[in-house]
């Protein structure tokens, strides 16, 4: 009895997801059809400093040992005088903040904003 049960079972499901729907791959048209994008400021402050630097995440893959502070064209670190700094510059760059939220990581809190911008064609 036991054994008509499982074997009862087993086709049951395997006879349900053979008809699961596949979801398929995005297309490059609709990629190209986004009118947003979107980016992570991550800001903490330096160490025995008021000045703050920032991180921004594109959603870009990274690795994990790497520098990801925003750096100038000649590849040093910039620093601004606060967030609010930060704020205005990545305005300045066309980003729009979105929304606002704090993570305490290690003792220090690390302030992340959501931004976006309108890609024009």
């Amino acid at each position: 009895m036991k054994a008509l049960l499982l074997t009862a079972a087993l086709t049951v499901s395997a006879a349900t997801a053979s008809l699961a729907q596949t979801t398929p791959a995005p297309a490059a048209a609709s990629v190209a059809q986004r009118t947003e994008e979107y980016c992570m400021m991550l800001a903490s402050q330096k160490f025995m400093s008021t000045k703050v630097t920032i991180a921004i995440d594109y959603g870009q893959e990274r690795k994990f040992f790497s520098d990801n502070r925003y750096k100038d064209a000649e590849g040093k670190v910039q620093s601004f005088n606060s967030i609010i700094d930060a704020l205005n510059y990545l305005n300045a760059e066309g980003w729009e903040f979105v929304n606002a939220y704090v993570i305490m990581v290690g003792g220090q809190n690390v302030y992340h904003y959501v931004m976006r911008r309108k890609i024009t064609a």
